[in-house]
């Protein structure tokens, strides 16, 4: 049996949270959140709604409660889940989760694409991090060394938001944060969110939002201006690496992994820059399940009208990877 825990109530679990488990991340979403528990795993959520659509997001994959549970049992979980969201009318849809969330299993009845990300050991001296990287990367560390690039927290959100809203806008996309995410982030996780800038001359390169948790470090947002000084994104990274190792943070997630990306697009260009750190493909699952099936073409037809009137262009991951499976077979 699982057990619906809102934000009312309190989550009675004995297990060490990742952060983007805690309520103190979750209010950063959305004010309605809350954890589904059964005996053996724990799972968070958040509830968005806008104007008359109702989705669910897990921020974390299920969590175990003890140790060596298998994929069937994840699956049943996740199915129990499913069945109580139909039966109590919670929401329209599941909806595909953030980048840095990778299953091990998903239920039967869900739309699913292999899904993965990179991570990154930075236990490591400045010198073992520097050669695991690409001698593409190193060149391009010492070069923004010698350029006298500089490495900087900012707590400047608008900075911020402006700089990553202008990268993904120059590709057309609309998934950008919001400055009240951004906000809420500072708000509510001090201690564990920062904002880095690369500045050559004063003039800010590019900015990384950095979340963190005593187990990794998550690169959730990343952003620059329309040409960044050669080797600026490159030692932007590196000094992150340093920060997390020289917290007694070991791991380094990059966030987000398209499993065989078409040759030539922007994705593959995307995740040979994150590999070349020496970064490691994890692979899994990413899944959404539809609970109403009118509601929810309405939803994206109304977010491709939205992309048509802004100028922007939606993408939904799933339809997009399935699309191109198709194609090529």
């Amino acid at each position: 049996m699982i057990q619906y825990i809102s934000a009312q109530k309190d989550l009675n679990c004995n297990i060490n949270l990742p952060i983007f488990a805690c309520e103190s991340y979750l209010k950063c979403k959305s004010n309605s959140y809350g954890w589904f528990e059964s005996t053996n795993y724990v799972i968070p959520f958040v509830i968005q709604k806008k104007f008359t659509f109702k989705w669910l997001t897990f921020t974390n994959k299920p969590l175990d409660k003890q140790s060596n549970l298998s994929n069937l049992e994840q699956k049943e979980f996740l199915q129990e889940i499913i069945s109580y969201l139909k039966k109590n009318k919670i929401c329209d849809f599941i909806h595909k989760a953030q980048a840095y969330v990778v299953f091990d299993a998903v239920p039967d009845c869900s739309d699913s694409i292999e899904y993965g990300t990179y991570k990154l050991n930075v236990n490591r001296t400045d010198n073992e991090i520097m050669m695991n990287c690409h001698s593409k990367h190193r060149n391009n560390i010492r070069k923004a060394l010698r350029d006298g690039i500089q490495i900087k927290e900012t707590d400047n959100i608008t900075l911020t938001y402006n700089l990553i809203r202008r990268t993904l806008e120059r590709t057309n996309s609309v998934f950008y944060p919001s400055m009240e995410y951004l906000t809420n982030l500072k708000k509510w996780l001090p201690d564990n969110v920062k904002f880095f800038i690369a500045e050559k001359l004063g003039v800010v390169q590019g900015v990384s939002v950095l979340v963190f948790d005593n187990f990794s470090g998550y690169y959730m947002y990343g952003g620059s201006n329309s040409s960044p000084s050669p080797g600026s994104l490159n030692l932007l990274q590196f000094e992150i690496f340093k920060f997390l190792r020289d917290k007694g943070i070991h791991q380094y997630d990059f966030v987000g992994a398209r499993i065989n990306v078409q040759k030539g697009s922007k994705y593959e260009g995307i995740q040979r820059f994150k590999i070349r750190f020496g970064a490691k493909t994890h692979k899994g699952y990413t899944f959404r399940v539809v609970i109403r099936p009118l509601k929810f073409l309405l939803f994206k037809l109304s977010t491709k009208v939205y992309g048509i009137i802004t100028g922007n262009k939606y993408h939904d991951v799933i339809d997009q990877v399935k699309k191109e499976v198709n194609t090529s077979q």
